[in-house]
C-alpha cells in the first residue's frame, strides 16, 4: 500500500458501503479501500427530515444537512447515530470544531462498531484541527489526542489498515513537531545564553574600555612629558651651544688681541735693537779720538740735564758751553 500525504478536506474520497448505506464518514488521510459509512437510522427516522438530510448530504449541501441533523437531535439528543451523522456533515462543511463535538458524543455509543468509527473519524478531525493551529504546543496536544483515537479504533478493529496507517502518520508528524520544538527551544536557549553573555560581557567590555582609555591618557601624558623634556633639553643644549660659541668667540678675540699685542711689542723692540746696533757700528767706524754724532748728541743731552740742576748765578761769567766741563 503506497504512502500518500493526507488530502485536503475538499478532496476527500468516500465509498458507499452496501446498497442501502446512507451518509459516508469523513475521508481518511489516504485513499482507503474501505471507507466508513454513516450509521443508518431505524425506520422511524428514515422518513421526514432524516430523508431530507440524507438527500442534502448526497447533493453536497452539507450545511443544510447539518441543520437537519441538529433539529433531529433536539428531541433525541442521546442518539449516537444522529451525532455521528451530524459530525460527518460538519466535517465535510469544514466545521471541524462542531465535527469533533459530534464525534465525541458518538464515541459514547454502546454499539462497538459505531464507537470504533467515531474514534476513527474524531482522530481525523483532531489531526486537522492541530494542523491548523499556529501554536506548536496546542498542535502537539491535538495530535496526541488523535493518536489515542486511532489506537482506540484499532482496539475495536485491529485489522483496519487505514487506522494503522493514520496512526503511524500522525506519530511521525508529532515526532517531527517535537524535534522542531526542541530545536526552537535550543535556539531560544542559545539566544538567551548569548544575551546573558552579552549582558555579562558589557560590564567587562566597559571596564576594558575604561582601562584602555586610562592607558591611552597615561601614554599621552607620558608622550607630552617626554616631548616637553625633549624641548627643554633641546633649549638647554641650544643655550649651552650659544654660550660655547660666545666663549670661543671671546677666546678667539683675546687670542687675536694677544697676538696683535705680541706682534706690536716685537715690532717696537726691533728698531731699538737696530738703533743700538747702528750706534755700535758708527762708534766702531769713527776714527780714534773723535766722537760720533750720536755720542755728541748724548753728551749734549747730559749737559742739558746738568744745567738744569745748577744754581742760578746771573753775576757769574757765562761759561763756554762749547768747552767741556772738568769733572775734577
Amino acid at each position: 500500500m503506497t504512502e500518500m500525504r493526507p488530502p485536503s478536506l475538499d478532496t476527500r474520497h468516500f465509498r458507499l458501503r452496501g446498497a442501502t448505506a446512507a451518509i459516508l464518514a469523513p475521508g481518511h488521510f489516504r485513499v482507503c479501500a474501505a471507507a466508513l459509512a454513516v450509521w443508518l437510522l431505524w425506520p422511524g427516522f428514515v422518513f421526514g427530515s432524516s430523508a431530507r438530510a440524507l438527500r442534502e448530504y448526497k447533493d453536497g449541501k452539507y450545511e443544510e444537512a447539518l441543520k437537519e441533523y441538529q433539529q433531529l437531535l433536539e428531541p433525541k439528543g442521546e442518539d449516537s447515530r444522529l451525532h455521528f451523522n451530524a459530525g460527518a456533515a460538519a466535517y465535510r462543511n469544514h466545521q471541524l470544531d462542531e465535527a469533533a463535538k459530534q464525534f465525541d458524543e458518538a464515541a459514547n455509543a454502546s454499539n462497538l462498531r459505531l464507537q470504533g468509527m467515531a474514534y476513527y473519524n474524531r482522530g481525523n478531525t483532531l489531526y486537522y484541527l492541530g494542523e491548523q493551529d499556529p501554536d506548536p504546543s496546542k498542535r502537539g496536544e491535538a495530535w496526541k489526542k488523535s493518536i489515542q483515537d486511532f489506537q482506540n479504533s484499532l482496539k475495536l478493529n485491529p485489522q483496519d489498515p487505514d487506522a494503522k496507517f493514520n496512526l503511524e502518520f500522525v506519530k511521525k508528524r508529532l515526532e517531527e513537531l517535537k524535534q522542531q520544538q526542541q530545536q526552537s527551544q535550543q535556539n531560544r536557549s542559545d539566544q538567551q545564553q548569548d544575551q546573558d553573555q552579552q549582558k555579562q560581557q558589557q560590564p567587562q567590555d566597559q571596564q576594558n574600555q575604561k582601562q584602555d582609555d586610562q592607558k591611552q591618557q597615561q601614554q599621552q601624558q607620558q608622550d607630552q612629558q617626554k616631548q616637553q623634556q625633549d624641548q627643554s633639553q633641546q633649549a638647554q643644549q641650544s643655550q649651552q651651544q650659544k654660550q660655547d660659541d660666545q666663549k670661543e668667540q671671546q677666546q678667539a678675540g683675546q687670542s687675536e688681541e694677544q697676538k696683535q699685542q705680541k706682534e706690536a711689542k716685537q715690532a717696537s723692540a726691533q728698531p731699538k735693537e737696530s738703533d743700538e746696533k747702528g750706534k755700535e757700528q758708527e762708534a766702531a767706524a769713527a776714527p780714534a779720538g773723535q766722537m760720533t754724532p750720536q755720542q755728541a748728541q748724548q753728551l749734549l743731552d747730559a749737559q742739558k740735564g746738568e744745567e738744569m740742576v745748577l744754581p742760578a748765578n746771573p753775576k757769574a761769567k757765562p761759561s763756554d758751553v762749547r768747552r767741556p766741563l772738568k769733572d775734577w
